[in-house]
């Protein structure tokens, strides 16, 4: 059986991008479900829990996107930093602010905003272009488990 590599037009999204992208997803899920179904004190855990995961994820997110700049190198170097800062900062608020609600809001945030910009980025050759598939799905489930444990939070 014949296989390819990836080309920067090649937007098939490999095994590894799915394995690594909708895997991470997974713990915010679970978080926002743990929240809702186990007995006090475990959703308070759940979502606190699901902040650090939620951040450190984002984080690395905005990693893999200042990566690819430094890999490639008809990639904006200017456009890769700033979403790279951007998702890093938003990640350090997250961890920084003392409201559990603003901190999953935040990063429920990040996660929209990282889907949004990492998909155009893909269209334009700012970011692998297969991002175009993958990240809004990906983000979108990310978020979903934020947004649950934010509705948990407002609701004690």
């Amino acid at each position: 059986m014949a296989t390819h590599a990836p080309t920067p037009t090649d937007r098939s999204i490999p095994t590894d991008s799915l394995v690594f992208g909708y895997g991470p997803m997974l713990p915010l899920v679970a978080a926002g479900l743990g929240a809702w179904v186990l007995p006090a004190p475990w959703g308070v855990l759940a979502v606190r829990l699901a902040i650090i995961w939620g951040a450190l994820i984002l984080s690395f997110i905005g990693g893999v996107r200042r990566g690819f700049g430094f890999a490639r190198p008809d990639a904006s170097t200017a456009i890769e930093i700033a979403a790279a800062v951007a998702y890093v900062t938003i990640a350090g608020l997250a961890l920084l602010v003392p409201y559990a609600a603003t901190a999953v809001a935040l990063l429920a945030a990040g996660y929209a905003l990282a889907a949004l910009l990492d998909r155009r980025a893909a269209l334009r050759g700012n970011a692998p272009a297969h991002f175009a598939r993958l990240r809004v799905p990906q983000l979108l489930i990310g978020c979903a488990g934020l947004a649950a444990c934010w509705a948990w939070v407002v609701t004690r």
